[in-house]
């Protein structure tokens, strides 16, 4: 009888700016055949989650990491329930995921967001991609949370920050989770110069101390050292994805080691 072929799944993580070592932590994954049977991810770790599914190329996507100026993806608002609308994001999301509903993707995904309204995760997997993406990586304080269906969801960090029980419960035999939090952020080395610097170091630190024994669920956990970078500076892609790819190269052995043992 020939061996069973494992199922595997890719957890991706929130972590604001950090989360561009997403880039690198993929194009590894890619570069060295894993097999990615689905996806669940969570604030910037959906966005990528989504972009992956969607099939693209993840070098290109290393190029306009480069080139993106964090201008040109906030448009700040009157502070109701935050102090970024979310439209432009959202029309980069819709850009990006080419408007496709869950069902038209390459790959199972799955994104997590936090209902308000009943304290509840919420996890979506139908429907159009963007809109899902948009109530995802809304941070609360920050961005402007999405009201849908009588719930009103903001950031999936807020309870589920590496999904990798998601992951899990959608049927995968083996989770590669990536965790672009690890360590924190030292906040020595991090200038806080705005509204939006007061709120992201603010949770990092509640986050910090919330002890997050999920990831500890993971078959493998891929951490890059992010914690000299600042969650809230995009201009940091560089590092962050040089990072990424550096983590993910040193767990690549262990990937298909884990595959190669499955029964």
């Amino acid at each position: 009888m020939p061996k069973q072929k494992p199922k595997v799944g890719l957890a991706l993580g929130a972590g604001a700016a950090k989360g561009l070592a997403h880039i690198g932590v993929i194009q590894e994954l890619l570069k060295a055949k894993v097999p990615i049977d689905l996806i669940a991810g969570s604030s910037i770790g959906g966005v990528f989650g989504a972009l992956l599914a969607c099939g693209h190329d993840f070098e290109r996507l290393e190029r306009l990491a480069f080139e993106m100026k964090q201008k040109l993806l906030f448009d700040l608002t009157v502070p109701r329930m935050g102090i970024i609308k979310g439209n432009k994001i959202e029309e980069l999301l819709r850009l990006l995921t080419q408007n496709k509903n869950f069902d038209q993707l390459d790959i199972p995904f799955y994104v997590v967001a936090v209902d308000l309204i009943e304290g509840e995760k919420v996890v979506f997997d139908s429907g159009n991609v963007a809109k899902a993406l948009r109530a995802s990586v809304a941070i609360p304080g920050i961005f402007q949370p999405v009201i849908m269906d009588e719930k009103v969801l903001v950031d999936g960090a807020v309870l589920d920050r590496v999904p990798i029980s998601v992951v899990k419960e959608k049927g995968a035999d083996i989770v590669i989770a990536v965790d672009v939090k690890f360590g924190g952020c030292d906040h020595k080395k991090n200038k806080v110069t705005s509204i939006i610097d007061v709120i992201i170091l603010s949770l990092d630190i509640i986050d910090r101390e919330t002890v997050n024994k999920n990831i500890l669920r993971a078959d493998v956990l891929i951490q890059p050292d992010l914690s000299d970078l600042n969650p809230n500076n995009f201009d940091q892609a560089h590092q962050g994805i040089v990072r990424g790819k550096t983590a993910a190269r040193q767990a690549i052995d262990t990937i298909f080691r884990i595959i190669d043992q499955f029964e």
